[in-house]
């Protein structure tokens, strides 16, 4: 599998990101604790938190789960996240593309 693009690293962040948000707002619950009660190791847990590394869906419900975290809620945050950062780089790679069908439709009139 080729380099990861612009979006899916945007939301690995945005998930580690939500995860890590509901981890620090529960009361003493540390990356250790998240790590060892899910099975995993504290640094998987961090990679995962800032987007270092993407963790599955599977592996993500795991994690809420083993701390209790509404996992409902959760993927919304992560939705609602994603759609706001999301929509910049979307419009952006549109544009590319349009410009670049303008471009190759104008040498093709100039031939």
């Amino acid at each position: 599998m080729g380099k990861k693009d612009e979006l899916h690293t945007l939301f690995d962040r945005i998930a580690g990101n939500v995860l890590a948000k509901y981890r620090t707002n529960m009361d003493g619950v540390s990356q250790e604790d998240l790590a060892r009660i899910a099975g995993v190791h504290r640094q998987w847990i961090s990679r995962v938190e800032t987007g270092k590394s993407e963790s599955s869906l599977y592996n993500f419900f795991r994690y809420a789960d083993a701390i209790g975290i509404d996992i409902v809620e959760a993927v919304k945050d992560i939705r609602d996240e994603y759609v706001k950062e999301a929509k910049p780089i979307m419009m952006a790679a549109e544009d590319a593309k349009y410009r670049k069908y303008l471009e190759q439709a104008k040498k093709k009139r100039l031939r």
